[in-house]
């Protein structure tokens, strides 16, 4: 159960990393890959996805979909419940970022 506790605690720490990047334009991009990484190995892409769109606020729905695309965790045309992939657009800003790993 701890694990699964430690595995969960890694969305919050996620939702940490992008809020501090839409507030300040600061971001670790490795250390988000990672945690994002962790996240997509432990429950599925899909299902990790799933549950950042839902637990992460609208405001860093652009970095989110920047990075998964990266990681080709989703793909444009998905629905999140009450999210549509396609109508967040992209944070060019961290694409940047990203294609400059």
């Amino acid at each position: 159960m701890a694990e699964f506790n430690e595995d969960l605690a890694k969305i919050k720490y996620v939702k940490r990393l992008l809020k501090k990047y839409c507030r300040t334009g600061k971001l670790r991009p490795i250390l988000l890959l990672n945690h994002l990484v962790i996240l997509g190995n432990v429950f599925g892409a899909y299902p990790a996805s799933r549950m950042l769109f839902y637990k992460l606020e609208a405001e860093t729905h652009p970095a989110l979909k920047t990075v998964l695309l990266y990681l080709n965790y989703i793909h444009d045309g998905m629905v999140f419940d009450t999210t549509e992939i396609e109508t967040v657009l992209l944070d060019q800003k961290l694409a940047q970022i990203l294609k400059g790993l």
